[in-house]
């Protein structure tokens, strides 16, 4: 026999979201415009590009005329508009939380997290400050990043990181030749294998020249795919946007827990 009172108490109701599209895709992500351009190379597993690289479901939305050279140039707060707009119409489709496909989009955190109710992560270097904050004082937080040249102390500053911090030691990868001509000089096709070795290396030097460092953040959203095999070679923690999003993933939906009592 049926309780009434029982079966009451388990029903459940969805509501419905004014103007939202879809559901059970809680991420949103803001990409750069590639198209057209020389820059078109296969987002692979563990890419922000790639869907299955996530736990959930998510959501893309491509800023109308950003490409990777507007945001480090002195007209970057002129695409704002654009980038806070496509941000929005996400969160309006259903995402719950909004990243993006390029660590160097720090430069909108501030702007886009202003104009949203939702939370907002456009780089993994938004990382770098709770990172840090773990490390014992005699430490050092290691940042790889696609070009070290481009990580100027004003980025570092948008992150929440002090200016000109002694506990932070940032490695380059524009003098890597595969990585380089794959991400940053569109010359040759993605080498995965050759670029896996090159991210082991530049790791491997960045550590045995700062023993000190107790972590490794990646900046770059491509280079997830290479964190396990730093990882292996250093014996550090490594950070990246997979560890940022998923953070975050895991707030939004929470399972009970199981166990022994």
């Amino acid at each position: 026999m049926i309780d009434p009172a029982l079966a009451q108490s388990k029903r459940r109701f969805a509501s419905l979201t004014p103007a939202q599209q879809f559901y059970g895709a809680p991420v949103g992500i803001l990409q750069l415009e590639r198209f057209p351009g020389p820059f078109l190379r296969p987002y692979i597993p563990g890419s922000v590009g790639n869907a299955s690289t996530w736990s959930v479901p998510v959501r893309y939305r491509t800023v109308p005329g950003l490409q990777f050279d507007q945001i480090l140039g002195q007209r970057a707060g002129e695409m704002a508009p654009a980038v806070v707009q496509a941000a929005t119409d996400l969160v309006r489709e259903g995402a719950q939380l909004i990243t993006s496909n390029c660590g160097f989009m720090i430069c909108y955190q501030e702007v886009v997290r202003t104009a949203l109710e939702v939370p907002v992560l456009l780089s993994s270097l938004l990382l770098a400050p709770f990172l840090e904050r773990m490390l014992p004082p005699g430490k050092a937080l290691g940042i790889i990043t696609a070009n070290s040249r481009s990580l100027t102390p004003d980025l570092l500053e948008a992150a929440g990181l002090p200016a000109n911090s002694r506990r932070v030691v940032v490695a380059g990868l524009e003098g890597a030749c595969s990585f380089a001509a794959a991400f940053l000089n569109a010359s040759a096709d993605l080498d995965v294998s050759a670029v896996e070795t090159e991210m082991v290396n530049v790791a491997t030097a960045l550590v045995g020249d700062q023993p000190d460092i107790g972590m490794l953040l990646l900046e770059c959203s491509e280079l997830p795919p290479y964190a396990a095999a730093i990882h292996r070679a250093t014996g550090l923690p490594v950070f990246d946007f997979t560890s940022m999003v998923e953070f975050f993933i895991h707030g939004l939906i929470r399972r009970p827990f199981k166990g022994i009592l």
